[in-house]
């Protein structure tokens, strides 16, 4: 044999013994192998398994989610997130909201290394010598929560957009013209949240979606509509006991031309629009100052005939006392003392009906409306009704009366003043006074004078009465002149007549005197040794002069 032939033979050797040293070791690594495969337990989580760096290995998948949990907790209890907007930045805490599936992440640790049985053993040993770390992201778990730490953290204030607003600045009106700017969109800021979340990114500044915010319109008219007043003079309010309600200043601009210079001006500038302002004539303060404080006219008259007659002058003015008329409002005697009846406390005296005196329920107010006509007369007011009796009357001037009858004629007056006026009336000690209160602001004064324009003269009226001894008399009824008299109102400054002005016509009629006379004859005297007279006339006063 060659020598180069037995080198061969021996590396031949050689390769059969590396080949069964080889076989060999093979047999036994996969001895070991499927050694190492039927070590895992299928019970508990491979040894060297992590979730975020939380050992779990050897333990059940329940006591690896309590691990997991535990772990969460306490890394994330302090998580924030940073937000950039409208370039400041805004901390977000996080904790409430997030939350992270530990059952989830407990059951892949143990699906790790639990797959067929031949890859088990190269899990094993994988986690054993280089370890397993799984990773289970945190997520958003309640929105609600996440929307309120965004509204904690002052990012949902954010709102750039100024809008427009206006004061009333002494005499003017300014607007402040409104300026557009941004707001956090809070929708998208939300899923940027929700992402960085699921990324288990807290490092990362989040840039907030902005939202364009609008500048609303302005209604200039609607402005004018609640700033518009109408000024108004200081009154009464008649529904709550007269108290006093302010004055008001008016206040009114041109909108035409507010709104032109209004669209005309940038964002941001101030318009000026110029006011118109009215002040009111009677202010709160004067009315406070001059309420009631001046006499502006009155009148007293002597009540005479039955005691019935001055009840019904007693209770008249009783009524119409106090009575509070404000500028412009009118008074009705009528109206403000009512229906004369018994049941509201009226008697039956001497009044006229039909040129006659007649006995009426509520006889003797014509006196009371009569005084307050002349009360008003002085007051230097607006007659609004006036009229004459049929007569004169006794208590009164001529021409200066006023009847009055339910249903009939009425006497009404107008304050034609600038300020409240009062009625006081009262009867006391056989007189009725009326009295007008209001604000006397001038040193005007009124004189009222009559002319009579003519004179009828009563005649008499002779009667023959057959039940009356012939050549006796007796008058039934005191006879009266008629009038046409005009009353003139004269006003004075000082001694100065400023003015003269014809005030009421007045017609009365003349009633002739009544005597009745007697036609019976005498009978013959059977003794004419004394001779006598008889005759003459008695003149008794007619009680038509108290008549109303």
């Amino acid at each position: 044999m060659g020598r180069r032939q037995e080198k061969r033979k021996k590396k031949q050797q050689m390769h059969r013994k590396w080949g069964l040293l080889g076989v060999s070791a093979a047999a036994v690594l996969c001895a070991a192998y499927l050694l190492t495969c039927s070590m895992v337990d299928g019970k508990t989580i491979v040894d060297g398994v992590a979730v975020n760096g939380t050992e779990v290995g050897g333990l059940t998948a329940e006591q690896a989610a309590d691990r997991i949990r535990t772990s969460f907790e306490e890394e994330y209890a302090g998580a924030v997130l940073t937000v950039n907007a409208n370039g400041a930045e805004y901390q977000v805490e996080m904790y409430p909201s997030i939350a992270m599936d530990v059952d989830s992440a407990a059951q892949k640790a143990m699906e790790y290394g639990h797959g067929s049985f031949l890859t088990r053993g190269a899990a094993l040993l994988k986690a054993k010598l280089f370890g397993e770390d799984l990773t289970q992201n945190p997520q958003v778990a309640d929105e609600g929560k996440l929307g309120e730490a965004i509204d904690a953290s002052g990012l949902s204030a954010i709102n750039t957009t100024v809008q427009t607003t206006y004061e009333v600045t002494g005499e003017s009106l300014v607007f402040h013209k409104g300026v557009t700017g941004v707001s956090v969109d809070k929708e998208k800021l939300t899923e940027a949240v929700k992402e960085a979340v699921s990324k288990d990114d807290f490092e990362t500044v989040i840039e907030s979606p902005m939202l364009t915010g609008t500048v609303e319109a302005t209604d200039v008219q609607a402005v004018y509509d609640k700033i518009h007043t109408k000024k108004a003079n200081a009154t009464l309010d008649p529904k709550n006991d007269y108290k006093i309600v302010k004055s008001v200043t008016g206040v009114s601009f041109d909108v035409d031309s507010a709104r032109a210079a209004f669209d005309a001006a940038a964002e941001g500038e101030d318009v000026t629009i110029p006011l118109k302002i009215k002040k009111p004539k009677i202010t709160t303060k004067k009315l406070k100052k001059h309420l009631f404080k001046d006499k502006l006219g009155s009148c007293t008259t002597n009540v005479s005939g039955s005691s019935a007659r001055v009840s019904n002058v007693d209770l008249a003015a009783e009524t119409i006392d106090g009575t509070i008329l404000l500028p412009g409002e009118t008074f009705s005697y009528n109206d403000t003392l009512g229906e004369r009846t018994t049941a509201r406390g009226y008697q039956a005296a001497p009044a006229y009906s039909n040129g006659e005196s007649v006995q009426e329920v509520g006889g003797g107010i014509c006196q009371v409306s009569s005084t307050l006509y002349k009360a008003t007369l002085l007051s230097n007011l607006e007659i609004v009704e006036h009229h004459n009796h049929s007569y004169v009357s006794a208590y009164i001037g001529i021409g200066m009366d006023a009847t009055v009858s339910w249903g009939g004629p009425d006497y009404q007056f107008k304050n034609d003043t600038d300020y409240p006026i009062r009625i006081d009336a009262a009867y006391s000690g056989g007189q009725v006074t009326c009295t007008i209160y209001g604000a006397k602001l001038d040193d005007v004064r009124v004189e009222m004078t009559a002319e009579t324009l003519q004179v009828n003269s009563c005649g008499t009226v002779y009667q023959d009465d057959p039940d009356m001894a012939e050549g006796t008399s007796t008058v039934v009824s005191s006879g009266h002149d008629g009038y046409v008299v005009q009353t003139y109102r004269n006003l004075y400054e000082g001694d100065k007549k400023i003015s003269s002005k014809k005030e009421a016509y007045c017609v009365y009629r003349k009633k002739d005197r009544i005597v009745r006379v007697g036609t019976k004859a005498a009978e013959p005297a059977p003794d004419t040794t004394a001779e006598g007279e008889t005759g003459g006339s008695e003149l008794t006063p007619d009680d038509t002069d108290l008549a109303e």
